[in-house]
């Protein structure tokens, strides 16, 4: 009798210990899951200059926004995962897991929600920058230092001289970022979508394009980008230009004064047409030194497939048309009218 009943406690232990350990795994695992607690959907806080990820918990911890610093440190510990962290304001979602928490914190990622920015063609990289800047991505001196220092991939043409060497090949688009997110990756996406991009025309044409002519190709794209809006002129747009290349004529786009400029202006004066640039093709024949925006997927096409045409002169009729002539005297008398010179 007295066996039987040593039996059944120590069956009650063991139930007990197997129900508290499981107990104990499944709280850890919650932990692992979801490591914040918060009757908000987001958690904010802060982490200080100076400060590693042990300093980010134990501050959580005090401010009873974690549920097990035992847990997490356990975990952290256990995965051999950086205490480097980044300062800043952090904004989580309630939900996030603890490996995406940490990992988050470590490279300075501010939100776990993405950010979604539009790129609009014919934007240049210091216009990307000021949008990337302005949906708290990253800041704007950050990125272009990134765009400076970047690893130019195979297919783009290496010139040091140029303002930015990956001018014209960050395509514009619609993206969705993490705010925090490095610049690196930033292009890496986007020099990604390019590439995509011309793969499909290439597939499309059955052309291969070459370094040396894409280089080219986007430097026109990059101009009719930036000269004309209307996709009902962007062939004709490119045939003008084309047709000055072949005729040893400068190409005189206002638009790369304004590139060589760096600043916008509404009307170019005749003293701007001589700004002392690579870039400004009142000066240098044939195209300038490199790519003026990063134009869209029709301004390329346009550029590789230029209207037949015997235009050499186009000038704004201020009604966002443009009016295309062969003849020089019939283009100055409606310049005289549209533009007032």
């Amino acid at each position: 009798m007295k066996g039987k009943i040593l039996f059944k406690v120590f069956l009650i232990c063991l139930v007990a210990i197997v129900f508290l350990l499981g107990g104990v795994f499944y709280y850890r695992n919650q932990v692992i899951r979801h490591p914040l607690k918060s009757i908000e959907k987001k958690v904010q806080f802060t982490v200080n200059n100076g400060e590693n990820l042990s300093d980010v918990i134990n501050t959580l911890n005090y401010k009873k926004i974690i549920k097990s610093e035992y847990f997490i440190t356990q975990y952290i510990n256990r995965n051999d995962i950086s205490q480097s962290v980044k300062p800043g304001i952090y904004s989580f979602s309630k939900n996030i897991s603890l490996e995406k928490f940490t990992r988050y914190l470590n490279k300075g990622i501010k939100d776990d929600e993405t950010v979604k920015v539009v790129i609009p063609e014919g934007y240049d990289i210091e216009h990307i920058a000021v949008a990337l800047d302005d949906k708290g991505i990253i800041s704007k001196s950050d990125f272009i230092k990134s765009c400076k220092e970047y690893k130019l991939p195979d297919f783009i043409k290496s010139y040091p001289s140029r303002r930015y060497e990956l001018e014209g090949y960050l395509f514009p688009d619609t993206y969705e970022f993490f705010k925090g997110t490095e610049g690196k990756e930033i292009i890496n996406v986007m020099v990604k979508r390019f590439s995509q991009v011309i793969d499909n025309i290439q597939r499309e044409t059955g052309k291969n394009i070459n370094k040396e002519d894409l280089d080219k190709i986007i430097t026109m794209a990059s101009i009719i980008e930036k000269e004309v809006d209307r996709q009902d002129e962007r062939g004709k747009a490119a045939s003008v230009f084309y047709n000055r290349l072949s005729k040893g004529i400068k190409l005189q786009s206002c638009a790369t004064v304004l590139y060589a400029l760096g600043i916008h202006k509404d009307k170019l004066y005749y003293n701007d047409l001589k700004v002392n640039s690579p870039y400004n093709t009142y000066i240098v024949k044939g195209l300038p030194i490199g790519p003026i925006s990063c134009p869209g997927l029709e301004c390329i096409k346009a550029a590789m497939n230029p209207e037949e045409t015997n235009y050499l002169f186009f000038v704004s009729k201020n009604d966002g048309t443009h009016f295309f002539s062969d003849n020089e005297k019939q283009f100055l008398e409606v310049k005289k009218v549209t533009q007032g010179d």
